[in-house]
């Protein structure tokens, strides 16, 4: 019996998890060229820490973090915010950018309790706005 535990798992709530297709999570969408994506909510990855895949983000940019070779930056949305680890140059702060990125979840387990922190490695800017200066 519990040998088929793993198989109703995939079959049953692996919509969300390991090689699901995380295109489910995205709610809105945005039309790039003649490309179609879904965009997905900060909020909507938070509730669900697990899931693996390529995602589209947008939002602004709150902090950076430069790094030695590679950078992060935290993007918000009006659902929440989120970290994002990139190679390219780090944006600037109050940008607005579309991201497309893959979905990691790093396991931090403490006292047998998991603390693990879910982010973005992003893959590619497809979208950049640099916010107008006030007069």
């Amino acid at each position: 019996m519990l040998e088929l535990l793993p198989y109703c798992f995939l079959l049953f709530g692996g919509v969300l998890f390991g090689c699901a297709d995380s295109n489910l999570l995205g709610m809105g969408g945005i039309k790039i060229g003649e490309l179609s994506v879904k965009v997905t909510t900060i909020s909507e990855i938070q509730e669900n820490q697990k899931a693996e895949g390529i995602i589209y983000l947008e939002g602004q940019v709150a902090k950076q973090a430069p790094f030695l070779a590679a950078g992060a930056y935290e993007l918000q949305d009006p659902t929440g915010s989120i970290w994002v680890i990139t190679n390219h140059t780090l944006p600037e702060i109050d940008e607005e950018i579309l991201i497309q990125g893959q979905l990691k979840f790093q396991s931090i387990p403490l006292g047998g309790q998991d603390f693990g922190e879910v982010y973005i490695q992003e893959q590619q800017r497809l979208e950049q706005k640099t916010k107008p200066t006030e007069p």
